[in-house]
């Protein structure tokens, strides 16, 4: 059973006038779990809803529609699968003891409903003979699986699950069903690289089509999960494990006509490079997860230079992380020229997580506000909507309007890519 949250309007549902706070049981006799259920089920034409209202009453829904409209029922958050790992990286692990946190930030999930809807990276090791069950019947396709070694030995080193040994059946029962995989390796020195990485790259490359991408990204640990003995990645080791993903693509770009393999824009950065162009990222199926974020954010700027208003005379500031500092700074140059305006940027470092943590979307709201008090005088300053939840708040639980009320005499603007904020800065 689910509970509605909410009603789109416009919907099927909001012309019902189903109310907030209805029960749903069944859909043409199959039992609603969870919201991906509905989602599943309500794709047929015609439906029979067995439901409950507020007040207790029971109903019988029947409905007629197009095939795959949706109801417009929002049904409340369902519960969270849990991780039942403990890699020593786990970012989870490497939040601060002390410190008041966005209440996500303390759930390791690792739940294959999210992965099929919003991409998260699963490691399968937690799946139920029913939850198989289900991936087959309602075509789950496709999934985002953390490999990280297809040695069975080393992943049960990295998770400390004894149900990780068993990677390679997973793929297999995978592929057998027809689940399309999007496979990820977190990269950690002297655990899965080197020799161990390319015996992956290639195990991996060899389950053909069924393995439809593989990302290799480099660990990224908080001063916190340093502290217990980890360390990150060398700039000679970053370099080697670009040479070594270069070496697969050149053979997947033969073979299949895509490069398959991609390392994250971290690992170059990392290694002191430029990160690549978009084309090396093929159909950007994976920049939500970062890989490819830079490229495409650096091309949607440019083509979006001739379209942007003239900013004569304002002053804008973009605060950054460290690891976007060098590239922000080329975007904001070009900025500056296609509109008149200074546009500068500002380089927070990050003091939740530590100098190791170097992406925007993962600064407090303090490391902003910190960046903001010290720049001077502005007129807009513009920072990634990636670090906001849905609630509008920061890691650190410092809600967007707050940061707003500091700045009284400024425009402050979270923005996906500068250019989709930028027109409202001539108002």
């Amino acid at each position: 059973m689910i509970r509605i949250a909410s009603i789109q309007p416009g919907t099927i549902a909001a012309e019902l006038d189903l109310p907030v706070g209805l029960a749903l049981f069944e859909i043409n006799g199959h039992p609603i779990r969870d919201g991906l259920d509905l989602v599943f089920y309500q794709a047929e034409e015609a439906l029979i809803i067995s439901a409950e209202d507020p007040e207790g009453e029971a109903l019988i829904l029947e409905i007629e529609k197009d095939a795959d409209q949706p109801l417009g029922l929002v049904p409340e958050p369902d519960k969270i699968r849990r991780c039942t790992n403990a890699c020593p990286f786990c970012f989870v692990k490497g939040n601060p003891k002390l410190e008041k946190l966005r209440a996500g930030l303390y759930i390791k999930d690792d739940d294959y409903r999210l992965s099929f809807l919003y991409g998260h990276y699963i490691t399968l090791t937690n799946l139920r003979p029913d939850d198989w069950d289900r991936i087959f019947e309602q075509r789950l396709t496709p999934l985002y699986v953390s490999v990280h070694a297809t040695d069975p030995d080393v992943r049960l080193a990295m998770l400390k699950n004894p149900r990780s040994a068993q990677i390679n059946a997973d793929l297999d029962r995978l592929a057998a069903g027809g689940i399309l995989v999007h496979a990820q390796v977190v990269l950690c020195p002297e655990v899965n690289d080197g020799e161990t990485l390319i015996q992956t790259m290639d195990e991996l490359y060899a389950r053909g089509d069924h393995i439809r991408s593989l990302s290799i990204v480099p660990v990224g640990l908080t001063s916190h999960n340093e502290a217990r003995g980890g360390r990150g990645l060398t700039r000679e080791e970053c370099v080697d494990t670009i040479e070594a993903v270069d070496r697969i693509r050149g053979r997947a770009v033969v073979d299949r006509g895509t490069g398959w393999c991609y390392a994250a824009d971290e690992l170059y950065l990392q290694a002191g490079l430029e990160p690549p162009g978009a084309d090396y990222f093929d159909d950007n199926e994976l920049e939500s997860n970062g890989v490819g974020a830079i490229s495409h954010l650096s091309a949607r700027v440019r083509a979006g230079l001739g379209k942007l208003p003239r900013l004569d005379g304002k002053r804008i500031v973009a605060v950054t992380g460290a690891s976007m500092g060098p590239t922000m700074q080329r975007l904001t140059a070009e900025l500056s020229e296609a509109t008149g305006a200074n546009v500068e940027t500002l380089v927070a470092p990050n003091t939740l997580y530590g100098p190791m943590v170097t992406t925007a979307g993962l600064l407090p709201g303090i490391d902003y506000a910190t960046a903001l008090d010290g720049a001077g005088a502005f007129d807009v300053a513009l920072f990634s909507a990636q670090a906001l939840n849905d609630g509008q708040l920061f890691l650190d639980d410092m809600s967007l309007s707050e940061l707003v009320d500091r700045y009284p005499e400024s425009r402050i603007l979270p923005s996906q890519d500068l250019i989709d904020v930028l027109s409202e800065a001539s108002r």
